[in-house]
């Protein structure tokens, strides 16, 4: 008795073909939906507490941006951008008496970071912490009885945060970090905290 070989319609070749790709694609998608380890734009309000160069301490708020490219699972890079402004009361030397009326005038206080560096991070489940860790420039000016200083200084940053997905594309920002800047001669110290939206793409 000779058997004979079914061979399968040319037909159901192609949609058995074309149902894989199919779920190929379906899985690609739910992982790239479920995903917020990714690159990323973030922008936002940011906050400072400054110790300034001339002394004075001034709680500063603006901007903050970023744009991190993911090129490993875990690890990313980092472009930083901000901006921060606001004033302290400092005692002018010329005073002869601290109760003297403007002994106390205004100093205007504008901070410019620009910065990059690497980030690390991971997910659970729509929450992705992070840390990481910055180098770059500061731009300070600050104007005390219409004479403005200006200085350009190394400036470090160490973060940590955490983005909390909302949608696909788009979460949330929770960032506090350490900023230090200048030399052992004239320090800096700051702290950082920001807050925003970040666009996963």
């Amino acid at each position: 008795m000779v058997s004979a070989r079914i061979y399968p319609p040319k037909k159901l070749i192609r949609k058995t073909i074309s149902m894989a790709a199919l779920l190929l694609w379906l899985l690609q998608c739910t992982a790239a939906a479920q995903s917020t380890n990714s690159s990323n734009v973030f922008g936002g309000y940011s906050f400072e507490g400054a110790n300034l160069f001339s002394g004075q301490h001034a709680n500063l708020s603006g901007w903050n941006g970023s744009l991190e490219g993911k090129h490993r699972r875990f690890v990313g890079v980092v472009g930083d951008v901000s901006g921060h402004y606001g004033s302290a009361n400092v005692f002018n030397p010329a005073c002869g008496h601290i109760s003297q009326p403007g002994c106390f005038p205004n100093n205007r206080v504008s901070q410019y970071y620009f910065q990059g560096g690497v980030r690390g991070s991971f997910e659970i489940g729509k929450i992705r912490p992070y840390a990481e860790a910055l180098v770059g420039g500061v731009y300070t000016i600050e104007t005390l009885l219409g004479v403005s200083t200006t200085r350009i200084s190394f400036a470090e940053t160490l973060a940590a945060g955490l983005d909390y997905r909302i949608t696909r594309r788009f979460g949330w920002r929770l960032e506090v970090g350490w900023v230090g800047s200048g030399s052992t001669a004239s320090r800096q110290n700051c702290v950082r905290a920001s807050t925003g939206l970040v666009v996963g793409f």
